[in-house]
């Protein structure tokens, strides 16, 4: 192209210069302008027409109400109906109770004693002075007992009735209960620790090392279920749960004749010997 030219041709002419025009990219470029144009007018006809046929819808479907003007406020008087006023409730007046009356009784508690006539102080009540009398230990005037005798009935204490030599006596129950033991005792179970645990040799003269150890003593007094509750170094837990496993069966413990599986502790002390 010469000056003249470029400077009356456009960008795409002097992009394309010297290209394939035909192949398409130059016509999809030169008429993007009026594509671009041509989409957006036929999108503002689209709105435009959406949105007149939502307003012509929207128009036919609501009914506007019929508004009523009022005239005014009118003011009614409304009479309220007359709560009956409730009378004060009235105390309770306190009847009087009449003063109950004594019963008349008779004093006839003391037992008879055979005496001669010229000691006896106070005879016998009759029959008589019974009749509608309450029994006491005193004698009072009161209102008749209606009728009936009225009479004490004596508490009767229990009477303890002491076995006879002849009756066999049953042997009392006794609770047999029995903790597990070392075959041999305490001291056989420390003659069997002395013998097959090492004491270390790094521990100084006179230091103390103790491990607690639990272990389950069974039914049949087999030692298993070993467990560390008290530790004093991974050497020494270890040379503990070894001898314990090379225990003998214990004597199982005993509950009301039973044997029964317990848990027992036992606390090892490692001395050192020093050198």
């Amino acid at each position: 192209m010469t000056n003249n030219q470029i400077l009356n041709a456009n960008y795409l002419d002097i992009l394309f210069e010297n290209r394939n025009k035909d192949y398409g990219a130059y016509a999809l470029r030169n008429g993007y302008s009026t594509r671009m144009f041509t989409a957006l007018i036929a999108g503002l006809v689209v709105i435009f027409l959406f949105v007149f046929i939502s307003n012509s819808i929207s128009n036919k479907g609501s009914i506007k109400p019929d508004v009523k003007v009022n005239d005014g406020i009118v003011i009614r008087s409304i009479e309220m109906p007359k709560e009956k006023i409730k009378e004060p409730i009235k105390p309770k007046v306190a009847v009087k109770q009449k003063p109950v009356q004594k019963i008349a009784s008779v004093n006839y508690s003391t037992p008879p004693k055979i005496t001669i006539d010229k000691e006896v102080k106070k005879g016998m009540v009759s029959i008589k002075e019974l009749e509608n009398k309450k029994i006491s230990t005193t004698t009072s005037i009161g209102k008749p007992a209606d009728k009936v005798v009225i009479i004490k009935v004596p508490v009767i204490e229990p009477v303890h009735i002491t076995p006879s030599s002849t009756v066999p006596s049953q042997p009392a129950f006794v609770i047999e209960q029995k903790d597990p033991q070392f075959p041999g005792g305490q001291e056989a179970l420390k003659q069997f620790l002395v013998r097959n645990l090492r004491t270390p040799e790094d521990l100084e003269s006179g230091e103390r090392k103790v491990v607690k150890i639990r272990f389950k003593v069974d039914k049949d007094g087999s030692v298993n279920t070993f467990e560390i509750i008290t530790s004093a170094g991974s050497e020494l837990d270890i040379e503990v749960v070894r001898v314990c496993k090379k225990m003998p069966r214990w004597i199982p413990a005993i509950q009301n004749g039973i044997n029964v599986p317990v848990n027992y502790l036992l606390p090892v002390t490692f001395i050192g010997e020093g050198g």
